[in-house]
């Protein structure tokens, strides 16, 4: 179905596409190059299909991926994590996951917060813990959120985990929010001076 532009004209034959089809190629290539320098023989079982379906965390650097990696742990954590009132987990948690996703994790409604039941979450009992237990536990929902078959079977080898035994449809959702929450945390509201227009009304 074609749809119409904001200014109601048909779009240009090589505006959208041409471009998706570019990224499409350029995130699926990343996916394989990271695929095969971790498991070469997991790849040689995927097809370009099942590549161009990979989710975007699976290109992403090393480092990155680690930062969603605790960002995910958390997310399935933050019951247990808006519990804590020590300094030093609280500490903890905040060198490991930023200031804001922190923050914006506190302020999540608790409509938005997994029950504690519905999924495993580690024990985190001291601030050493929580780096490390947060990132296993984000790495195990990452890999439950993939199909399972050959694609499953390259990003573990990839990420040296196991994926978490939940439902891959939680486990998306789970992967989603933490993503969501990076991308755009809720704004915290401050009170500062306020300045008056020439009309008088506060600015």
């Amino acid at each position: 179905m074609t749809t119409l532009t904001s200014t109601g004209a048909l779009p240009k034959r090589s505006e959208t596409p041409v471009h998706d089809a570019s990224a499409r190629r350029h995130r699926r290539a990343a996916v394989a190059r990271r695929l095969l320098a971790a498991a070469p023989d997991a790849v040689a079982s995927l097809d370009w299909d099942t590549l161009d379906a990979a989710p975007t965390w699976l290109a992403l650097s090393d480092a990155d991926l680690m930062v969603l990696s605790r960002h995910v742990g958390a997310i399935l954590c933050a019951a247990s994590i808006r519990l804590w009132i020590d300094g030093a987990r609280l500490g903890a948690a905040r060198a490991a996951l930023g200031a804001p996703f922190l923050q914006a994790l506190l302020a999540l409604p608790d409509a938005q917060v997994l029950p504690r039941n519905v999924a495993p979450c580690p024990r985190i009992d001291a601030a050493e813990q929580v780096a490390p237990m947060l990132r296993t536990s984000g790495l195990g929902v990452l890999l439950a959120s993939l199909p399972s078959g050959p694609l499953r079977r390259a990003a573990t080898a990839l990420l040296g985990s196991t994926a978490s035994t939940m439902a891959p449809a939680l486990a998306h959702t789970l992967v989603s929010r933490a993503q969501t929450l990076t991308v755009r945390p809720p704004a915290v509201r401050t009170q500062g001076p306020t300045t008056q227009s020439p009309e008088g009304v506060s600015a």
